[in-house]
């Protein structure tokens, strides 16, 4: 076989090999987002907030991103932010608990809505997934009423 039509047979099987590699790169990004994906988010804000990972938050946190509190007062990312850098000034060496299994996930398209179960309040967390990944955009606390 001649040189050039070598190098072309050579630079044809390089670029089919490429094409293989971004397709299955872009076969794994289709797949989309999942359950595994929000628990790991959930897992890594907390981890963020205790230990006050404001760059990792402000990644995590959409800017319009809003936490209302059980006594329905709004709260800015701004301010979880600056919570999040006192309280791991204040609480060094605070052990991060992953999301706990009382918490429930639900997915609907590039939409997650994560419900946290605790004894005196639920809270509720809403993502959306855009660009590879899940960002938070609004949560809700809400203080659960006595039961006798």
């Amino acid at each position: 076989m001649e040189e050039a039509p070598m190098k072309m047979l050579v630079l044809a099987g390089w670029l089919a090999g490429a094409c293989c590699v971004v397709s299955a790169g872009a076969s794994a990004a289709d797949r989309g987002p999942d359950e595994a994906g929000v628990r790991a988010v959930e897992n890594a804000w907390s981890r963020a907030f205790i230990t006050g990972d404001a760059k990792a938050l402000d990644d995590l946190l959409d800017p319009a991103y809003v936490s209302v509190n059980a006594a329905g007062v709004p709260r800015p990312k701004a301010e979880i932010v600056a919570a999040a850098t006192r309280f791991a000034e204040q609480h060094p060496n605070t052990p991060v608990q992953p999301l706990p299994p009382t918490s429930t996930i639900s997915i609907k398209g590039d939409t997650a809505v994560v419900t946290h179960h605790g004894d005196k309040e639920t809270s509720v967390d809403v993502f959306y997934y855009s660009q590879g990944r899940w960002h938070a955009w609004y949560s809700q606390h809400t203080t659960r009423a006595a039961t006798s």
